[in-house]
């Protein structure tokens, strides 16, 4: 970078937490995020039910979780925008542990169009995808959680959830709010069963959906940048803590929260 306040951070550390026995399922496990949750879960214990268009990934990133982890990882082909497809992937929870623990609605993308040209069918895919897709896998895991009395389930949003930029994705800001709106709403339903709600809303981490904009020159010194309070841009792995904190017993109390993990973004 070509700020010298921008630092480049070498390490991090990792605290694992004690997820021993639990069973997760995670929308969009392919790469990105939901991979990296998907490594986390692992490495503190917990089976996982990995879900993605992206079949093959999913098999080597399953493969890898059980010979390094010594837990069970099953891959599901899935795509978010087919309800039955979403069914199918809770489910698998039910049918090879009896019990599902955490569920992270983790898929999102978006469409960048001015208001003007963006279609109906360009609001509606946007929508389906980030917030629908969190609405029907919240809604399957409520089906098991509600009758064994406990869960988590995480929703993932955004910065831009309850902020904006001069990026002209309407419909994006629109479902990453809405993903907010949601959590609290099933917070509230699902406490009374034991059953905490709670949401990740990212910043800018390197993801294939953000790289070209942290990589882009005037985009990053310009809007990125500006807004983050810390000395440096986000690594993938940072995202870890945020996730099995959310997860773990430590969050017992927790819920109808939103966690920002954006490097201070938030706060301007």
């Amino acid at each position: 970078m070509n700020n010298p306040y921008f630092i480049s951070i070498r390490g991090y550390e990792v605290n694992n937490y004690n997820l021993s026995g639990k069973v997760a399922v995670i929308t969009g496990a392919s790469d990105g995020l939901g991979e990296q949750f998907a490594l986390a879960l692992s490495e503190s214990g917990a089976n996982v039910i990995l879900g993605s268009r992206r079949i093959e990934k999913l098999i080597e990133i399953a493969e890898r979780i059980e010979t390094e982890f010594k837990v069970r990882a099953i891959p599901v082909k899935t795509d978010v925008m087919n309800e039955n497809e979403i069914c199918t992937l809770v489910q698998q929870s039910k049918a090879e542990f009896d019990r599902l623990d955490i569920m992270i609605n983790n898929v999102g993308n978006y469409l960048s169009k001015p208001l003007i040209e963006q279609s109906l069918e360009d609001w509606d895919y946007v929508l389906r995808l980030n917030l629908t897709s969190a609405f029907l896998g919240s809604r399957e895991a409520a089906k098991i959680m509600i009758p064994q009395q406990s869960g988590v389930i995480i929703n993932m949003s955004s910065v831009f959830g309850f902020s904006t930029t001069r990026f002209p994705v309407c419909s994006y800001y629109a479902a990453k709010a809405g993903v907010i709106g949601l959590t609290k709403a099933l917070a509230v339903e699902l406490g009374p069963y034991n059953i905490r709600v709670n949401a990740i809303a990212p910043g800018f981490f390197p993801t294939k959906q953000s790289i070209d904009a942290m990589t882009d020159e005037v985009i990053r010194s310009t809007v990125i940048e500006p807004r983050t309070a810390l000395p440096f841009l986000a690594k993938k792995e940072w995202i870890r803590g945020a996730v099995c904190f959310l997860a773990s017993d430590d969050a017992k109390y927790i819920t109808g929260h939103v966690l920002s993990v954006d490097g201070g973004w938030s706060a301007f």
